[in-house]
Protein backbone atom coordinates (compact mmCIF):
# COMPACT_ATOMS: atom_id res chain seq x y z
CA UNK A 1 0.00 0.00 0.00
CA UNK A 2 2.86 2.42 0.81
CA UNK A 3 4.33 1.82 -2.65
CA UNK A 4 1.03 2.77 -4.31
CA UNK A 5 0.82 5.94 -2.26
CA UNK A 6 4.43 6.81 -3.12
CA UNK A 7 3.65 6.14 -6.78
CA UNK A 8 0.61 8.43 -6.80
CA UNK A 9 2.35 11.22 -4.88
CA UNK A 10 5.54 11.00 -6.96
CA UNK A 11 3.55 11.15 -10.18
CA UNK A 12 1.48 14.15 -9.13
CA UNK A 13 4.45 16.11 -7.78
CA UNK A 14 6.52 15.31 -10.87
CA UNK A 15 3.57 16.27 -13.10
CA UNK A 16 3.43 19.70 -11.48
CA UNK A 17 7.21 20.19 -11.65
CA UNK A 18 7.27 19.20 -15.33
CA UNK A 19 4.38 21.46 -16.27
CA UNK A 20 5.67 24.47 -14.35
CA UNK A 21 9.36 23.89 -15.03
CA UNK A 22 9.28 23.10 -18.72
CA UNK A 23 11.51 20.76 -20.68
CA UNK A 24 14.82 21.73 -19.05
CA UNK A 25 13.55 20.58 -15.65
CA UNK A 26 11.09 17.90 -16.81
CA UNK A 27 13.60 15.56 -18.38
CA UNK A 28 15.95 15.16 -15.39
CA UNK A 29 13.06 15.07 -12.90
CA UNK A 30 11.29 12.39 -14.94
CA UNK A 31 14.45 10.33 -15.31
CA UNK A 32 15.04 10.53 -11.55
CA UNK A 33 11.46 9.59 -10.63
CA UNK A 34 11.44 6.72 -13.13
CA UNK A 35 14.84 5.45 -11.96
CA UNK A 36 13.69 5.47 -8.32
CA UNK A 37 10.44 3.78 -9.35
CA UNK A 38 12.22 1.03 -11.28
CA UNK A 39 14.89 0.44 -8.64
CA UNK A 40 12.79 0.46 -5.48
CA UNK A 41 9.19 -0.22 -6.47
CA UNK A 42 9.08 -2.16 -9.70
CA UNK A 43 12.27 -4.13 -10.13
CA UNK A 44 10.90 -5.38 -13.45
CA UNK A 45 13.00 -4.65 -16.53
CA UNK A 46 9.92 -5.17 -18.68
CA UNK A 47 8.39 -2.06 -17.11
CA UNK A 48 11.17 0.10 -18.59
CA UNK A 49 10.19 -1.09 -22.07
CA UNK A 50 6.55 -0.48 -21.23
CA UNK A 51 7.34 3.10 -20.12
CA UNK A 52 9.08 3.73 -23.44
CA UNK A 53 6.09 2.27 -25.33
CA UNK A 54 3.63 4.51 -23.45
CA UNK A 55 5.89 7.49 -24.08
CA UNK A 56 5.83 6.79 -27.83
CA UNK A 57 2.06 6.23 -27.76
CA UNK A 58 1.71 9.55 -25.95
CA UNK A 59 3.72 11.34 -28.60
CA UNK A 60 1.29 9.98 -31.20
CA UNK A 61 -1.76 11.00 -29.12
CA UNK A 62 -0.51 14.50 -28.33
CA UNK A 63 0.78 15.04 -31.87
CA UNK A 64 -2.69 14.10 -33.09
CA UNK A 65 -4.31 16.55 -30.68
CA UNK A 66 -1.92 19.29 -31.76
CA UNK A 67 -2.20 18.59 -35.49
CA UNK A 68 -5.99 18.46 -35.25
CA UNK A 69 -5.95 21.90 -33.67
CA UNK A 70 -7.62 20.76 -30.43
CA UNK A 71 -4.45 21.47 -28.49
CA UNK A 72 -2.65 24.64 -29.56
CA UNK A 73 1.09 24.87 -28.93
CA UNK A 74 2.47 28.29 -28.05
CA UNK A 75 5.22 28.01 -30.66
CA UNK A 76 2.93 26.50 -33.33
CA UNK A 77 4.99 23.31 -33.23
CA UNK A 78 3.34 20.15 -34.52
CA UNK A 79 5.17 18.02 -31.94
CA UNK A 80 4.71 17.95 -28.19
CA UNK A 81 7.55 19.49 -26.14
CA UNK A 82 9.81 17.31 -24.01
CA UNK A 83 7.99 18.26 -20.81
CA UNK A 84 4.72 16.93 -22.24
CA UNK A 85 6.43 13.74 -23.41
CA UNK A 86 7.89 13.35 -19.92
CA UNK A 87 4.37 13.33 -18.49
CA UNK A 88 3.56 10.26 -20.57
CA UNK A 89 6.59 8.39 -19.24
CA UNK A 90 5.62 9.32 -15.69
CA UNK A 91 1.99 8.33 -16.35
CA UNK A 92 3.22 4.90 -17.45
CA UNK A 93 4.70 4.31 -13.99
CA UNK A 94 1.21 4.53 -12.46
CA UNK A 95 -0.59 2.06 -14.70
CA UNK A 96 0.57 -1.09 -12.93
CA UNK A 97 0.83 0.48 -9.50
CA UNK A 98 -1.40 3.25 -8.11
CA UNK A 99 -3.87 2.89 -11.00
CA UNK A 100 -3.72 -0.91 -11.23
CA UNK A 101 -7.23 -1.33 -9.80
CA UNK A 102 -8.63 0.10 -13.03
CA UNK A 103 -7.13 -2.79 -15.03
CA UNK A 104 -9.94 -5.03 -13.82
CA UNK A 105 -12.59 -2.32 -13.70
CA UNK A 106 -12.62 -1.07 -17.28
CA UNK A 107 -16.07 0.61 -17.17
CA UNK A 108 -14.77 2.79 -14.33
CA UNK A 109 -11.53 3.32 -16.24
CA UNK A 110 -13.44 4.62 -19.24
CA UNK A 111 -15.33 7.19 -17.18
CA UNK A 112 -12.44 8.21 -14.92
CA UNK A 113 -10.02 8.28 -17.86
CA UNK A 114 -12.30 10.56 -19.83
CA UNK A 115 -12.91 12.99 -16.98
CA UNK A 116 -9.35 13.00 -15.61
CA UNK A 117 -7.80 13.18 -19.07
CA UNK A 118 -9.86 16.17 -20.15
CA UNK A 119 -9.35 17.97 -16.84
CA UNK A 120 -5.61 17.32 -16.95
CA UNK A 121 -5.32 19.01 -20.34
CA UNK A 122 -7.44 21.89 -19.07
CA UNK A 123 -5.17 22.29 -16.03
CA UNK A 124 -2.09 22.02 -18.23
CA UNK A 125 -3.30 24.82 -20.48
CA UNK A 126 -3.94 27.03 -17.46
CA UNK A 127 -0.34 26.52 -16.29
CA UNK A 128 1.50 26.71 -19.63
CA UNK A 129 1.41 28.54 -22.92
CA UNK A 130 -0.76 25.83 -24.48
CA UNK A 131 -4.41 26.51 -25.27
CA UNK A 132 -7.50 24.51 -26.12
CA UNK A 133 -9.38 25.18 -29.33
CA UNK A 134 -12.56 27.25 -29.01
CA UNK A 135 -15.22 26.53 -28.08
CA UNK A 136 -13.46 25.02 -25.09
CA UNK A 137 -16.45 23.01 -23.93
CA UNK A 138 -16.58 21.14 -27.24
CA UNK A 139 -12.82 20.58 -27.15
CA UNK A 140 -13.06 19.24 -23.59
CA UNK A 141 -15.82 16.89 -24.70
CA UNK A 142 -13.57 15.61 -27.51
CA UNK A 143 -10.67 15.26 -25.04
CA UNK A 144 -13.02 13.31 -22.78
CA UNK A 145 -13.83 10.92 -25.64
CA UNK A 146 -10.15 10.51 -26.56
CA UNK A 147 -9.27 9.64 -22.97
CA UNK A 148 -12.22 7.25 -22.67
CA UNK A 149 -10.20 5.20 -25.16
CA UNK A 150 -6.58 6.08 -24.30
CA UNK A 151 -6.70 5.23 -20.59
CA UNK A 152 -8.27 1.77 -20.97
CA UNK A 153 -5.86 0.93 -23.81
CA UNK A 154 -2.89 1.85 -21.62
CA UNK A 155 -4.29 -0.20 -18.74
CA UNK A 156 -4.92 -3.26 -20.90
CA UNK A 157 -1.43 -3.09 -22.38
CA UNK A 158 0.05 -2.67 -18.88
CA UNK A 159 -1.84 -5.69 -17.62
CA UNK A 160 -0.69 -7.82 -20.54
CA UNK A 161 2.89 -6.52 -20.75
CA UNK A 162 3.64 -6.48 -17.03
CA UNK A 163 1.77 -9.55 -15.85
CA UNK A 164 4.71 -11.88 -16.27
CA UNK A 165 7.94 -11.71 -14.34
CA UNK A 166 11.11 -10.54 -16.00
CA UNK A 167 14.73 -9.93 -15.13
CA UNK A 168 15.18 -7.90 -11.98
CA UNK A 169 16.83 -4.54 -12.47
Amino acid sequence: MKAKIYNAVAFNLAWLVCVLGGSVIAVPVSVLVIAIHLKFFSGNLRELYFIIAVLLFGVVVDSGLIRSGLLIAPDNSLWPPLWLMSLWALFATTLNHSLKWFQTHLPSAILVGGVAGALTYLAGTRLTGFALKSPQLLTLLLMFLVWCVVFPICLMVARKALSTTDAVI
